[in-house]
């Protein structure tokens, strides 16, 4: 029997009283299962994907690194991904693909297919994934990949964690001269320029994402920090510096601001000031934790936003929705005037074949804001009608506010999903908050 505790999702604004479980091996694993519930890595999801009231299995204990031959790592599935670029990066090998925090599980990686700035070259994490050890409902361990009981395989990467508890996975590592990124920064003006830069440059580096200013008034709306990035020679590395840096221990955040300290002006003087500070410049070499991960520099981040927390919305677009579509939506923001304080846009490429993964070909746009009650659901409803509208869709690993019905329109291959499901899990034991709220799994 695990211990009864408080959890949240990293936004803090949903929490849920339950047992948690902290298995140290499969075979304590073992004795644990029987009752519904949902694994948890380091709870970087933002919303309730890895809260349950049954159980949570915390999977952190399990992070042994098991083999590693011809450039394949095989660990648990409780292994960080900053663990790994630690072990690995003085070897000569990082990960394929990151998402914004290096503080995710694999896992969690898998479960939730993150992508990273270089998806429009590199595609989604589940492209790296040659295997997975899945124990399923009934208690047995699969090994599973995409040759391998593919339809479960693409229904697991991406599927949330709800198809079983993943114990081990194996990923293919890239090589790498250095552990430093080689950067250009670009400004724009506003969201026409921003969207052409992507048109015009997108293509020229592996890596490439915006930061974007939403809450600029008229046609500086949507301005940008612009960043273009790839792997850095070993000649390019500074002088007197390792080939392969480690970073500092992070700083902390040891309270929790009080609630409405971020207030749209704050918002509005903090983009001001990171437009400014950030000029222009040609070939800047950043060790890799600065490029991939700036806001890890902070541990527990999140309490800036006070007790009420704060929620994540981001979305894809079709490669069609353009100009218009995109100031509409900041528009949106801007009518509501509602605090904003990130705001980070993406051009992604192939879609994966995770039956519920989120990436496919166009932009993605994902903005953090304050929780404020109604005031916040009410502008979440109207931005996702609008999202669904246009044929976007919705991050399930960062939201709070989806519906069923929404799910229906925004997920096409939903049914596929379900009949992977019922097969494997027919008493539908693994279950979060987020399935049954969005009617992936029906409600106790």
């Amino acid at each position: 029997m695990g211990k009864q505790r408080e959890i949240a999702g990293w936004g803090h604004q949903v929490r849920v009283l339950t047992d948690v479980e902290r298995p140290e091996t499969v075979r304590g694993l073992s004795s644990s299962l029987g009752v519904q519930g949902i694994a948890r890595g380091l709870g970087r999801s933002y919303g309730d994907a890895a809260l349950a009231p049954g159980r949570v299995w915390q999977m952190t204990r399990m992070r042994r690194m098991l083999a590693f031959r011809d450039g394949v790592l095989t660990a648990e599935a409780g292994t960080s991904l900053g663990d790994i670029q630690r072990v690995f990066l003085p070897r000569g090998y990082t990960l394929p693909v990151t998402p914004g925090t290096q503080w995710v599980t694999l896992g969690g990686a898998v479960a939730s297919d993150v992508h990273g700035k270089n998806h429009h070259r590199a595609g989604a994490f589940s492209r790296y994934v040659e295997g997975i050890a899945l124990c399923t409902a009934d208690g047995e361990v699969r090994s599973i990949g995409p040759t391998r009981d593919p339809d479960l395989f693409w229904a697991t990467v991406g599927g949330m964690g709800l198809t079983g508890l993943i114990l081990e996975v194996s990923l293919r590592l890239q090589p790498v001269e250095t552990g430093y990124i080689s950067v250009d920064y670009f400004r724009t003006g506003g969201l026409e320029e921003t969207l052409g830069w992507f048109a015009e440059h997108d293509a020229a580096y592996p890596f490439s994402v915006a930061w974007l200013d939403c809450l600029a008034s008229g046609q500086a709306l949507g301005r940008a920090v612009m960043m273009g990035g790839r792997p850095a020679a070993a000649e390019e590395v500074p002088r007197g510096k390792m080939a392969y840096p480690m970073p500092r221990p992070a700083l902390r955040m040891p309270v929790r601001l009080p609630s409405g300290a971020l207030s749209r002006g704050v918002g509005i003087a903090f983009n001001a000031a990171y437009y400014g500070v950030h000029r222009p410049v040609l070939r800047k070499v950043e060790p890799w934790w600065k490029f991939f991960y700036p806001l890890d520099v902070v541990d527990d981040w999140h309490r800036l936003y006070g007790r009420q927390g704060f929620v994540q919305y981001q979305a894809i677009f079709p490669q069609d929705v353009g100009l218009r579509e995109i100031r509409g939506l900041l528009g949106r923001i801007q009518a509501a005037r509602h605090p904003n304080f990130l705001g980070v846009l993406k051009r992604l490429g192939e879609s994966s074949p995770g039956l519920l993964s989120f990436p496919a070909p166009g932009l993605t746009l994902a903005l953090d804001l304050p929780m404020q009650g109604e005031r916040t659901r009410s502008l979440f409803r109207d931005l996702y009608a609008q999202t669904a509208d246009l044929g976007g869709r919705v991050y399930l690993a960062k939201d709070s506010f989806l519906t069923p019905a929404l799910l229906q329109r925004m997920y096409p291959r939903l049914a596929e999903f379900r009949a992977v499901k019922e097969r494997v899990d027919p008493m539908g034991r693994w279950r979060s908050a987020l399935a049954e709220r969005v009617g992936l799994v029906e409600a106790p």
